[in-house]
């Protein structure tokens, strides 16, 4: 029977978990009394085969710890009417401590919880008299385990179920202000990716750029949501991709920045249409833009660099009116890893928890071999 005097009643996996990659760290060896080597590791195993299962997969997004604390043995004077009896009556310890749980991204704790553990355990000689104590094996081990991770998993749901209630009061108004004072209110809330993909949604239909560019001003992380049309954005060499030319460009004079582009020769993309109407929208000159397409055009092709400067793999010959698909696909491609790498960096500036939740977004949307590849 638990210290506190009842098993406790079967809880299920943390919903919330599913969304991460994690690892179980556990050791919940038995640290004392009379149990056999083989019983002492069985309740970590017990433990780390379900705790594996609470994530999507393996991986360091979360890790969720289990240990014993404040161990101790009492009722070794049951050890003299064992000699006396030489093993006829049974010598029992009774251990009693903690399981600590705790659920952490990088080295910051994000939950702890703490359950008291207790239980018995027996020696005898001659005659099966410890048999009055309990039972023989790892049943009641597995038993007293299950009891100590269904009270970790209460504590773990009411803990989410109260940040979540919280979370969704701050923004019952469901409105761009509420979601963005929230994200200023809660710079490491458990829910702040999931404000940046409600933010994502209230985008406008038509002529959103301005609107996206103050989400990111608010958050970096927000990148991760962008829509894929804005894929353009990245493109580029380190610290002069197309975004960064956008913001030099409210500062630097505009022709010098364009000479700058084109003597660097590094190869943005062949712009379409609709793609020089974007970046038009968004505040780029005609002058910058060529800038950026004549650097495309003159641009050799080669060894493919080192990230973040993402290229397409082959440039366009000077004169050439339109890209080949190959080179169009290409160019998808290298727009993708760019966002890819730009979305990494924006999540190394998230605060905390915040940080780990954002890299696993990026993972499950920009998820293409050749950026796994060269990143």
């Amino acid at each position: 029977m638990p210290a506190q005097g009842q098993l406790a009643g079967p809880a299920t996996a943390p919903q919330a978990l599913q969304g991460f990659a994690g690892t179980a760290d556990i050791q919940l060896d038995l640290p004392g009394g009379y149990a056999s080597p083989e019983a002492r590791n069985y309740p970590t195993q017990l433990a780390t085969s379900e705790v594996s299962r609470w994530f999507a997969d393996a991986g360091e997004d979360l890790t969720v710890s289990m240990h014993n604390e404040n161990i101790d043995d009492s009722g070794w004077i049951t050890m003299i009417p064992y000699f006396l009896t030489l093993g006829i009556l049974p010598s029992w310890v009774t251990t009693k401590g903690e399981t600590v749980m705790e659920v952490k991204a990088g080295d910051q704790v994000l939950f702890q919880n703490r359950e008291p553990v207790q239980y018995k355990s027996a020696l005898s000689m001659l005659l099966p008299t410890s048999y009055l104590v309990g039972s023989p094996g790892t049943e009641q081990y597995e038993v007293m385990t299950n009891d100590q991770l269904n009270r970790h998993k209460q504590a773990l749901q009411q803990f989410i179920q109260s940040q979540q209630a919280g979370y969704e009061s701050a923004v019952s108004a469901g409105t761009v202000d509420a979601y963005r004072q929230y994200l200023n209110n809660n710079p490491e809330s458990f829910f702040r990716m999931e404000t940046l993909r409600r933010l994502a949604e209230l985008a406008p239909a038509t002529h959103a750029l301005p609107y996206h560019r103050d989400n990111i001003a608010i958050d970096s992380a927000y990148i991760v949501y962008l829509p894929d049309e804005y894929d353009i954005w990245f493109l580029g060499p380190q610290d002069m991709k197309v975004y960064d030319v956008l913001r030099l460009s409210r500062d630097e004079d505009n022709t010098l920045l364009a000479s700058r582009i084109r003597a660097a020769k590094q190869p943005y993309k062949v712009f379409n249409t609709d793609e020089i109407a974007l970046l038009k929208e968004g505040g780029l000159s005609s002058n910058l833009i060529a800038a950026m397409i004549d650097a495309s055009a003159s641009s050799q092709p080669g060894p493919t660099p080192a990230p973040p400067a993402v290229a397409s793999a082959a440039a366009q010959p000077a004169g050439t009116p339109a890209e080949s698909p190959a080179q169009n696909s290409m160019s998808d491609i290298a727009a993708q890893c760019a966002k890819r790498y730009a979305a990494f960096k924006a999540c190394d500036q998230v605060p905390s928890f915040g940080a780990n939740i954002c890299r696993s977004q990026v993972k499950k949307k920009y998820s293409h071999i050749a950026c796994e590849l060269i990143q």
